[in-house]
């Protein structure tokens, strides 16, 4: 079945804005036009693709299955576009990437070698927020590129192109001294002073899905995962922390895992992209540096 691709083009616009009216601003066309295109396309697919209401916009399974189809196949051509400009000027784009600084120390560091090592074209810019700021700039167009903790409703932003790079696996630890010191249930080990992330990052978050909120005045709310792990390696408290970020003072045996029966699902770490901007050389390849890398992405870190 040919169907002409400026429907699809107007379907992938109400997709990424979930508004009519908005897709025809972006698009410069009227939202009659828009509204047309739709009940065109719908009509040659024989389906349904959106639910309408007088106030709100959102896909019926088969639309939501389509656009991400449709997305994939208009961003490989708009990238292909770009990409292909760059290099015959031979003008690159610097890439610009925001991630959070436990990821940049813990995760990405061997990635940003290895660019050093293969890339001298492309200048490599790196902005440290936490996650949810960090996709933020995306959105705003700051960066290009964000690698981050997955958080509650980052993919149900159409908006957003999110590709899981790895899982993580949280555990309790406290210092030295907690060695021995037998099981804790939520009420045992809370009653200890916690050591927290500050309210606004995907980790403290996520401390607070786990622990169901429970706890509501920890010792210590900070920035730094890094800053954390010291305040634990001195015996201050016990605090929720990647296995892989503690593994080493683990071993070193100034940390213990805490034996606890608290389920602490894994996590996933994400790149995360705007649907809205053709994606650069430099961005298309540190993706491939990332997603092509030699350990599995179903490994838990």
């Amino acid at each position: 079945m040919a169907v002409s691709a400026d429907l699809y083009r107007s379907f992938l616009g109400v997709g990424l804005y979930l508004s009519f009216s908005r897709a025809a601003k972006e698009l410069g066309v009227s939202q009659s036009a828009i509204s047309q295109s739709i009940k065109q396309l719908e009509g040659e697919l024989k389906m349904p693709l959106f639910v309408r209401t007088t106030k709100s916009v959102a896909f019926t399974p088969e639309g939501k299955e389509l656009f991400d189809t449709v997305a994939k196949a208009f961003s490989i051509l708009d990238n292909g576009i770009t990409q292909l400009q760059e290099r015959v000027n031979q003008a690159y784009e610097s890439l610009n990437i925001a991630a959070t600084d436990t990821l940049c120390r813990h995760f990405l560091l061997p990635y940003f070698h290895k660019w050093q090592l293969q890339e001298n074209q492309i200048g490599l810019h790196i902005i440290n927020r936490p996650s949810p700021d960090c996709v933020e700039m995306v959105i705003n167009k700051e960066v290009q590129l964000a690698v981050v903790n997955d958080y509650e409703g980052l993919r149900s932003n159409t908006q957003l192109e999110v590709t899981t790079l790895a899982s993580i696996q949280d555990i309790f630890v406290g210092g030295h001294e907690y060695k021995g010191a037998g099981f804790f249930d939520q009420g045992r080990l809370l009653s200890e002073p916690m050591l927290l992330l500050q309210k606004g990052t995907a980790s403290r978050t996520f401390f607070d899905e786990v622990t169901h909120g429970a706890c509501s005045k920890p010792r210590f709310e900070l920035s730094s995962v890094d800053v954390l792990l010291d305040l634990v390696e001195i015996n201050m408290g016990i605090a929720m922390l990647p296995s892989n970020v503690v593994q080493e003072k683990m071993q070193e045996g100034t940390v213990v895992k805490i034996d606890t029966d608290i389920p602490v699902p894994t996590r996933d770490i994400v790149l995360v992209r705007s649907r809205l901007v053709p994606q650069s050389e430099g961005a298309a390849r540190f993706t491939n540096l990332l997603t092509n890398r030699e350990d599995k992405r179903d490994k838990v870190l």
